[in-house]
Parts: structure tokens; C-alpha cells; sequence
């Protein structure tokens, strides 16, 4: 038998709606049938991920494999970062997708099984992104990304998908793609503009806007995508913004969403900066990697090639 000793599973088995569970079933009879022997455990709740991913370092693991979605993934980051790096400069943190989308893994051209990821030594550095944002409780947090961080329209849909009223999580199990678009529409009948100033690096102005992303991916909510060349090693925060602009123009603008036009698009502008700052006293909800962590005012810095994944 094969044993992975510096190896250790942390699996959600909630992501995806449930069906990570029913993956992970299949996923670990293979391993039986493989005989590989490899560590796991699994997430309890909320949060759960970064204290695993924690412990696991503390308990000398020096490859953290993560079976679930970008939330998942998302949370585990947290656990091994402390003062914008990695806790051990050789950690690596392997992304096994079990979730909804898996948007963080789309930007990788050589995307492997679950097994291929476990065994594979393909190790690639990635830029590591972070936002500075008001708590629930109105403390300033520090949260890590890798994948895109949305204010807005897209926030509150993502908010409306991860609650999951009885349809979206009915829809959650048929098609991802679907329930997505269902939390899309809700959100684009009810959120208004939002005001503030907006900083580029050194250049400030004033903004009315309907959403804001700050991506490395540029992919989100399954299908949907801004059709930008951005990879998750290439020094760059890409922020994509929606002027304020009607709901029945909000969605007029849905198809572009899935063509990857959306940025030709008028209301829509992109660019690319090493540093965002965003200000604003509105309640809007700050979203990373699939997960809402706090409200506005926001503030992005990116620090190149500095987390080892797997992918």
C-alpha cells in the first residue's frame, strides 16, 4: 500500500449543493482500490476549512489537498497565510474541484483528475491576492483570493446563491449554470447603484456603479465570463467595472455575461492596476472566491508568485 504522509484531504461535503459528498464516495473507493493510504478529514461548518488547514500545518503536513469548491479552497487559504505568505515556504496546497464551478482552476490550460492532482509534483507559483474590508461586526479584516472578488450586483447574487432559497439549491443539483443565473436574476430586480471613489494605482474619481470585479480568473458563476487573457501568474489585479444603468439594461446585458463580451459592452470598462482602493460608506457586500467576507470600503494589493498550488 501507498501511503501519503505529508499528505492531508480536507473535503467539503456540502459543496456543489451536496454533491461533493457523493463525489468524494467515488473519489475514496478509488483510493481503496488503488491502495493509497491518505489522510482526511471533513468540514463541519463555516469556516472549518482555514481551521484544518491551520492544524494541518501545525501537524507538519506539508501538502494540503482540497476537495470542494472555491469556497473551500477560498477558506483553507486563510488558514495557511500569515502577513501575505504562505506559513512554510515549500507548502503546497493541491485544488481537487468538487464544487459548484471550481472558476479557479478554468485559467489552467493542463487541468487533471482528482487522483492525477494527488500524486502529480506539476507545482505551479501563483500571484496571491488581498483585500482589507469592514467586518460584519464594522473591525477592518484582511481576507486572501486567487480566483476574483466582486461588489455589487454579482456580491448580492453570489449571497442569494450561497444561502439558497429551496429552488436555487433544487437548482444547485440539476445545473450550476442555471441556479446561478436564477440568484442573477433576483439580484438584478433588486440592487441599486452604489456611489464612491474609486483609486487606480495613483489616479482617484468618483463612481456610480452597478458592480465591480477584481479577478485573476475571469471566469465566474459557472458559465459566465469577462473574456479577458488574465492568468494567476502574471503580476496583475484586472478590475472590470458596471456603470449605474437601468435593470432592463442590467438585462439586456446577461448573454454577454456567457459570450465573454461583456466588456465591449458600454455601461462596462476594464483595466489593470498593482493596487485598488474603493470607498464608500454603503452597506455592499464585498464577495471573494465565492464567499461574502464584509462590506465596503475595500482596498486590493496583489503579491506575485507567492502560493505553490497544484491544479
Amino acid at each position: 500500500m501507498r501511503e501519503l504522509k505529508d499528505t492531508i484531504i480536507i473535503c467539503n461535503p456540502l459543496a456543489g449543493g451536496g454533491l461533493a459528498s457523493k463525489r468524494w464516495k467515488r473519489f475514496h473507493s478509488l483510493l481503496e482500490s488503488k491502495k493509497i493510504k491518505v489522510m482526511y478529514e471533513f468540514t463541519e461548518y463555516q469556516g472549518h476549512a482555514t481551521e484544518l488547514a491551520r492544524k494541518a500545518v501545525d501537524r507538519g503536513y506539508k501538502r494540503i489537498a482540497v476537495f470542494g469548491g472555491d469556497g473551500t479552497f477560498n477558506e483553507a487559504i486563510q488558514g495557511v497565510i500569515e502577513e501575505d505568505s504562505p506559513v512554510l515556504s515549500d507548502l503546497v496546497l493541491i485544488f481537487m474541484c468538487a464544487g459548484s464551478s471550481c472558476d479557479f482552476e478554468k485559467v489552467f490550460k493542463t487541468q487533471k483528475t482528482a487522483l492525477e492532482k494527488l500524486l502529480s509534483e506539476e507545482v505551479f507559483n501563483i500571484d496571491l491576492c488581498r483585500v482589507k474590508c469592514r467586518g460584519f461586526e464594522g473591525e477592518e479584516i484582511t481576507r486572501y483570493f486567487v480566483a476574483n472578488s466582486s461588489i455589487g450586483v454579482i456580491s448580492h447574487a453570489i449571497a442569494g446563491f450561497n444561502q439558497g432559497s429551496r429552488v436555487i439549491n433544487f437548482l444547485k443539483k440539476v445545473s450550476v449554470d442555471m441556479a446561478a443565473l436564477t440568484a442573477g436574476v433576483k439580484a438584478l430586480a433588486s440592487f441599486k447603484t452604489f456611489e464612491g471613489r474609486i483609486i487606480f494605482d495613483d489616479e482617484e474619481r468618483e463612481v456610480r456603479l452597478k458592480n465591480l470585479t477584481v479577478f485573476k480568473s475571469p471566469y465566474f458563476g459557472g458559465g459566465m465570463n469577462y473574456g479577458m487573457d488574465s492568468r494567476a501568474d502574471d503580476g496583475a489585479l484586472h478590475v472590470a467595472t458596471i456603470d449605474s444603468v437601468s435593470s432592463l439594461r442590467l438585462f439586456s446585458l446577461i448573454p454577454s455575461l456567457y459570450t465573454g463580451k461583456i466588456l465591449g459592452k458600454k455601461p462596462a470598462s476594464y483595466r489593470k492596476c498593482k493596487r485598488f482602493e474603493i470607498r464608500s460608506g454603503e452597506n455592499v457586500f464585498v464577495e471573494t472566491d465565492g464567499e461574502i467576507v464584509g462590506y465596503l470600503p475595500a482596498e486590493y494589493s496583489i503579491f506575485p508568485n507567492r502560493l505553490r498550488v497544484i491544479v
